[in-house]
Formats: C-alpha cells, sequence, structure tokens
C-alpha cells in the first residue's frame, strides 16, 4: 500500500473542519435559501406536483432541444446514467425528441481536461447545458457561460446556490440534498449504536461532496453522539483506494462499529476490504444513493444500509423545467429541486424493495424501444 494515499487523522480533520467552515459560507442552505427567498416554496411545491405525475399532456409541436450533458463517467453508481435515461424518456413523453450530446470526465481527473470538456461541450452550442459543481475550479469554468446567458445552465448534484451567484444564477440547482442524505444516515447509526462506540469514515477528494456528506456526518456525531471517530481516510470515488483504507482500517481498529462511505464507489470497495479481512458482517457499513449495485449489494446482505435517492425524480424534474421554459412559463421553475430520500436496510420485505425501485426508477427502466 502507498503510505501517500493517505493521511493522518488529525490532518485529515484539520483539513476537512477548518477550511470547510469558510467553504460553507459559499453555499446557501436549501432552508436558508427558502427562507430568504419566500416565493421559492411556493415554486417548489407547484413544481413537485408537476414531476410527480407519471403521466404529461403533450403540448404541441416543441422545437427539439440541444442538450450537452457533461458528468462524471467510469462510476460504479448508475445514478448518473439513470438521471440521463429519465431526462429523455420523461421528453419523449412530451412529444420532444431531444438531441442530447454526452460528454464524460473522470471524477478525480486533471482539472484542465475538465475545463477543456467543458469548452468541448459549450462548443456544440447547446440550448442547456448539464453539469455539476463539486469544487472551486468548475465554478470558475462555468461562470462565463452563466454571465453570457447562453446556454442555461443546469446544476446536477448540488441543491445549495452560491451566495455569490445571487446576481447571475444558473438556470436550475437539480439534486438531492447531501447534508439532509447525510444526517439520516447519522440518525441511522446513532439508533444502531445507542451512539457509543468507535466508527471511522471514507471520503470523496476535498470538494462539496467532502463537505457536504463528511463533515456534516463527523459534525452531527461530535455534537449529538458520544461516537469517536478514530479512522478517516480521503479515498476519493475510488473503489481500489477504498477497498484498501478499508483493509488499514480493519488492521489497526478491529473494534469499530462502522464505516461511514460517502459514495457507490467507496461504499463498494470498502465491502470487498470488509470481506478480505473477515469482517464483513460484523462491521456495518452504508450505501450513498440507492442505485441497483447498492440494491444487489443490500439483496445479498453485504450493505447494511443505504440512503435512497427516489433517482428519476431529478432527471424529470430537468425535462418538466425544460419543457416549461420552451412554453415561456419560466417563472413556474423553482431555482432549486430537491429530491426524496427513502432509508433501504438488509432485511428489507421484497415488496417493499419492490416498490421503492418502482419509484425511483420509474423512467430509466423503460425498455430502450420505448424511449
Amino acid at each position: 500500500m502507498n503510505p501517500k494515499l493517505f493521511l493522518p487523522l488529525i490532518v485529515f480533520l484539520s483539513l476537512l473542519l477548518l477550511p470547510h467552515m469558510a467553504e460553507a459560507d459559499k453555499y446557501y442552505t436549501l432552508d436558508k435559501y427558502i427562507e430568504t427567498h419566500p416565493a421559492e416554496k411556493i415554486r417548489e411545491d407547484n413544481f413537485k406536483k408537476i414531476i410527480s405525475k407519471n403521466n404529461v399532456q403533450r403540448p404541441g409541436k416543441i422545437p427539439p432541444p440541444k442538450i450537452a450533458i457533461v458528468y462524471p463517467g467510469g462510476q460504479v453508481s448508475d445514478y448518473w446514467r439513470r438521471s440521463i435515461s429519465s431526462l429523455k424518456n420523461r421528453l419523449n413523453q412530451y412529444g420532444v425528441t431531444p438531441e442530447i450530446l454526452i460528454f464524460s470526465i473522470k471524477t478525480s481527473g486533471d482539472p484542465t481536461k475538465h475545463a477543456a470538456t467543458f469548452r468541448k461541450a459549450l462548443q456544440t452550442d447547446p440550448d442547456y447545458l448539464i453539469s455539476t459543481l463539486d469544487a472551486q475550479r468548475h465554478q470558475r469554468m462555468i461562470e462565463p457561460a452563466l454571465l453570457s446567458g447562453k446556454p442555461r445552465i443546469i446544476l446536477q448534484n448540488i441543491t445549495t446556490p452560491l451566495k455569490e451567484w445571487d446576481d447571475k444564477q444558473p438556470f436550475m440547482y437539480v439534486g438531492f440534498d447531501h447534508a439532509e442524505g447525510a444526517t439520516i444516515l447519522a440518525r441511522y447509526f446513532e439508533h444502531k449504536t445507542g451512539g457509543l462506540g468507535n466508527y471511522a469514515v471514507l471520503l470523496p477528494d476535498p470538494g462539496y461532496l467532502n463537505e457536504e456528506r463528511g463533515r456534516t456526518f463527523i459534525s452531527y456525531m461530535d455534537n449529538k453522539t458520544s461516537l469517536k471517530l478514530v479512522s478517516l481516510f480521503q479515498t476519493g470515488i475510488n473503489k481500489e483506494k477504498a477497498r484498501l483504507a478499508t483493509r488499514n482500517i480493519v488492521r489497526k481498529h478491529p473494534e469499530i462499529k462502522f464505516i461511514y462511505a460517502c459514495s457507490t464507489d467507496i461504499a463498494m470497495g470498502a465491502v470487498e476490504g470488509l470481506r478480505e479481512t473477515g469482517y464483513l458482517g460484523r462491521i456495518m457499513i452504508n450505501g450513498w444513493g440507492g442505485g441497483s449495485p447498492e440494491i444487489d449489494a443490500i439483496k445479498k446482505g453485504e450493505l447494511d444500509v443505504t440512503i435512497m435517492r427516489i433517482n428519476d425524480d431529478n432527471g424529470v424534474a430537468i425535462a418538466d423545467a425544460i419543457i416549461l421554459d420552451l412554453l415561456g412559463k419560466d417563472s413556474q421553475i423553482p431555482l432549486v429541486f430537491s429530491g426524496r430520500f427513502e432509508i433501504l436496510e438488509k432485511g428489507i420485505s421484497e415488496k417493499r424493495l419492490q416498490q421503492l425501485q418502482q419509484e425511483s426508477f420509474r423512467y430509466s427502466s423503460l425498455q430502450e424501444d420505448n424511449r
């Protein structure tokens, strides 16, 4: 194992908690944004009623939009792939056949390559550009497009508006609130452990996910339980690094109650590490997102719990927002759409699991020939 992959716990805690306290001030929490923008709550509630409908009324002839999507490819998680599928299928239901151009980036890739890919997407002259915002480099990459006003920028997998963009926000933020999901999982582990014992954390790279999923969870444990964080590794969204980190954790701290994993890829790596060391089933491990790989692991009893996104709602939200925009009804579109979570636990009944899968994958599970 390369020791340079990991840093001591105390260094990590300072990296995680101190700089990101200032970082957190860059964003509105969802609740705070609604509090300071009261009309947003009304738009959000009405918009959620629209996206909850499985049947839609075709609005007549609408010019097909060109949509460029810059997304993290090569992940175990199927979140982005399902989002694209649900977006396309929902637009098809409206009688609209979009032109979708997909540009893949590596989550932990070279920032200059990310910027080059983003520029390539812009050069296709799309009407809408869907991307994510996980670090300051992404922010600076997106700002010129925001200022120009074209294409319309949709930021996915982020639900906390940037304060400094108040005079020029993107078209929409879409996703599932990471801090809410982290808090739900924190409460789950608090209940399972009685708030006592030791635990470990596997983090993504520094940035938005690290802060929202990692810092939120650790802060909850520090402030509301007696659980002690004894090991913390920054693995990135990398299955192999998570496997190696888990082996290291088990060797040094076999007494821990659970490992908190901040993404699907991290969780799947941790499962392998626990299996290889004989601690699978003895140390609890969570998933994050509830996509197909995690559901399979829950069925096998390899994951103890996951926070399940009602996944396709974010693709549907993007499609419905685009339709409203093309119809000149953009005043009905909230700045932020944040989808619903459900806890999915090992031992769940087959009936309940099927119900959640039907809700979560209502468009992305459609057959190709119906798309």
